[in-house]
Parts: structure tokens; C-alpha cells; sequence
């Protein structure tokens, strides 16, 4: 019984050795040094290339997107923000009222115009520029329609809403 005991355990240590080995051999080596990655670099076939262009493309329209959206929202709220604390009197307050109708119209309109551009495929690379050209008339119409004791707080709100940028 000690024989077939000790064979018993030979082939226990064995069995457990080669179990042992092929995990390790089946792990492999860590490659040394940093991972490779391939994340931005056009790939060898014409394809992939294809795709990575197609990729930068769109992230390229994404960012020109969101900055004419971000534009068109400042151009919006503006008028509000500034004159947010300024005293008016009725006067006032109503050619305060046509020059934000008057600026609200054109921002529409060149909204809609960028937005039928952009559909025909043929969108305004400018179209950023030329709001913020509009709002800086508008602000300067805004402020000579207020009074001057009222323009240091125009002022303050302006240097504020520039500050939220």
C-alpha cells in the first residue's frame, strides 16, 4: 500500500507541475516598455484611411457646430444680462425695446440664412464672426440708450457676461 501511495503522489506532483507550466507558458512575457497604440495615426490600408478622415472631418464640423451654436446663444441672452439692474424710465425702456426687436430680427435671419447654407452644403465659415460684430453694434446702441448713471452698471454687467466666455 506504501507503493501504490507513493506512485499515487508521484503522479499528483507531476500532474500539478505540468498544470503549473502550461499556465505560465500560456500567459506568455510582458512586452517591455510602453503599450503601442495606434489612436489618431492613419492606418496602412486605404480603408482605414478612409475612416480616419472621415473621423476628422467630423470632429472638425462638431467644434465649428457647437462654437456658431454657442455664438448664436450669447447673441440671444446678451441684451438681457446687460441691462440686468439698469434703471429705465418708460422712454427708455421702449427704444431699449426696438433696438432688441430690431437685432433679434437680424439674428433670426442669419440664423436661417446659415441654416439653408448648411443644407444646400455650403455653410458660412463666417458666420461667428459676423455675430459677434452684430452684438458689438448692439451693445453700443444698448448703451447710449441709457442713461449715463445707469452706463457704469451697463458696464459692470458687460465686463461680467465677457468674463462668462
Amino acid at each position: 500500500m506504501s507503493a501504490r501511495f507513493t506512485k499515487l503522489m508521484q503522479l499528483t506532483t507531476a500532474a500539478t507541475l505540468l498544470a503549473v507550466a502550461s499556465v505560465a507558458g500560456a500567459q506568455g512575457k510582458a512586452p517591455s516598455g510602453p503599450p503601442v497604440t495606434t489612436k489618431g495615426a492613419t492606418q496602412a490600408n486605404a480603408h482605414a484611411a478612409k475612416g480616419q478622415a472621415t473621423a476628422q472631418a467630423s470632429r472638425t464640423e462638431a467644434r465649428a457646430d457647437k462654437a456658431e451654436h454657442s455664438a448664436l446663444r450669447r447673441a440671444r441672452t446678451e441684451p438681457a444680462a446687460l441691462l440686468k439692474g439698469v434703471k429705465l424710465t418708460k422712454a427708455e425702456r421702449k427704444s431699449v425695446e426696438e433696438i432688441e426687436k430690431r437685432y433679434s430680427a437680424q439674428i433670426k435671419d442669419m440664423e436661417k440664412q446659415e441654416n439653408a447654407a448648411e443644407k444646400a452644403g455650403t455653410p458660412d465659415a463666417t458666420i461667428v464672426s459676423k455675430l459677434d460684430a452684430l452684438r458689438a453694434q448692439e451693445r453700443a446702441e444698448l448703451r447710449a440708450a441709457i442713461p449715463a448713471p445707469q452706463q457704469a452698471r451697463f458696464d459692470r454687467n458687460s465686463t461680467a457676461f465677457d468674463a462668462k466666455k
